[in-house]
């Protein structure tokens, strides 16, 4: 089959790629060396994608979330399913006590009760990942730690196994007024997406501001964009193989009904791409 790269998409969105600003002191690039990635090594790099046999995103709910949390991760469904242009099925769920205690802890300082992020990815997904997983990912409303040195993460992926976590705990709480759900259901939207194009072998973005920006806290996670720079989007699209006109309308129609700034950029991207 030829399939095409989509060049047009850096070419005409090149407005649109706005530079990520030097790294302040605890933001993720201060603290991580990365060099980013672009579209030719994301091709060298044998990336994982959609095709024939890697066909639905499947999701593992881990611990019981709250009605308002529940809302939020049916809209996660909804966007993820448009955002990789796949079936999203919710595949089991399992309850916190059947996690080990080995793969828990106490926060030593904060307290906080926290699930262990690799275990969830190599015991609990890997061995249940049907074979026809584009994606496996786990949702908890428990926090997340991914091991000695780190406190805590958001989200962790495997980028060759196909599996991914994220945790809802640091997101907020969605019942408390209209606008604490809409940032929750932002940041859950935003690390579900993340992580989802993690497994599809995307690296951080250390060149624009981008969904694949990596981030250490909320300040710096709260001034990321749920859309992806030209680039990135060029990996999508070319991973997915969708037209991009009508797959920007979907989301930017999306991110409208949900009062998202995301719908302005992702109209503007359809646009200058003319499709």
């Amino acid at each position: 089959m030829n399939e095409h790269d989509y060049p047009e998409i850096e070419e005409r969105l090149r407005s649109l790629g706005e530079a990520l600003e030097r790294p302040r002191p605890g933001d993720w690039l201060a603290e991580h060396r990365e060099k980013g990635q672009t579209f030719r090594q994301y091709l060298a790099g044998n990336p994982v994608r959609r095709d024939a046999e890697l066909t639905t995103i499947y999701l593992c709910e881990i611990g019981e979330c709250d009605p308002a949390q529940r809302v939020v991760l049916d809209l996660t469904r909804e966007f993820l399913a448009l955002y990789f242009d796949a079936p999203v099925v919710v595949r089991r769920t399992v309850p916190t006590v059947a996690i080990p205690n080995a793969a828990k802890r106490k926060h030593p300082t904060w307290g906080d009760r926290q699930l262990l992020a690799p275990y969830i990815l190599h015991d609990v997904l890997e061995p249940d990942r049907p074979g026809d997983a584009l994606a496996y990912l786990a949702f908890t409303p428990r926090d997340l730690w991914a091991g000695d040195g780190w406190n805590f993460v958001y989200g962790q992926a495997d980028l060759r196994r196909r599996v991914a976590v994220l945790s809802i705990y640091r997101n907020g709480h969605p019942a408390k007024s209209a606008d604490a759900f809409r940032l929750c259901l932002r940041r859950t939207l935003m690390t579900a997406a993340h992580e989802t194009a993690h497994v599809l072998t995307l690296l951080h973005c250390t060149a624009h501001r981008c969904l694949m920006n990596g981030c250490n806290n909320a300040d710096e996670r709260d001034t990321r964009p749920l859309s992806p720079c030209p680039v990135c989007l060029r990996k999508l699209v070319w991973n997915l193989q969708v037209e991009p006109g009508a797959y920007l309308r979907r989301l930017a129609a999306f991110c409208g009904a949900h009062e998202l700034n995301e719908a302005e950029w992702f109209e503007r991207a359809a646009a200058l791409l003319g499709t």
